[in-house]
């Protein structure tokens, strides 16, 4: 019985850091690149376009993903959006929105994001499979969060609803980032 005990107890711990090492297995990573068309118009590669910079990457999957994205990219911008060395983009992912409304889909995204914010909300089309494997995507509705080092090394991430403890976490982390950078 005791013997039996102590072989689950192992077991279990094994899978705990199964489920750990793959939960932070892009950490130490370079970002691969996205290709993409902000919805001003321009151009952006990354982790080109913030090479030399900390930044952050929100990511969306869901049109439900829209509230806790926006939420979180309200927070990052009003914390760090103005400190130099400091890039953050909303990227979320439509490639399971048929192509078809697309069109129409970021029509809508362009109305509800302000204008000093188009320049860095880039709608992507393709390769989500990669992406979601990417941020170890587990729930449809979160927000997914990545952050770059002037690199474009993955040096945090995390994922889910907005809220204030988590997000004092994650600025910490930002902030502790840009404090390095100077």
């Amino acid at each position: 019985m005791i013997l039996l005990r102590t072989c689950r107890a192992v077991l279990r711990k094994i899978c705990f850091l199964a489920i750990v090492s793959l939960a932070s297995a892009q950490i130490g990573q370079v970002m691969p690149t996205i290709e993409g068309e902000t919805i001003s118009g321009r151009k952006v590669i990354l982790p080109d376009a913030s090479r030399g910079k900390i930044a952050v990457l929100i990511f969306g999957f869901t049109k439900s993903s829209k509230e806790p994205s926006g939420a979180w990219a309200d927070r990052v911008q009003a914390e760090f959006g103005s400190r130099a060395g400091f890039e953050m983009y909303q990227l979320p992912v439509l490639e399971d929105v048929p192509r078809f409304i697309r069109g129409m889909v970021i029509s809508g995204m362009k109305k509800g994001v302000r204008e000093n914010m188009r320049d860095h909300f880039m709608p992507i089309e393709q390769h989500e499979s990669e992406l979601k494997q990417l941020v170890s995507y587990k729930g449809h509705d979160d927000a997914y969060l990545i952050v770059l080092d002037t690199t474009g090394h993955i040096v945090h991430q995390t994922h889910g609803p907005f809220s204030d403890a988590r997000y004092r976490e994650f600025g910490n982390e930002v902030q502790r980032l840009l404090s390095q950078e100077r």
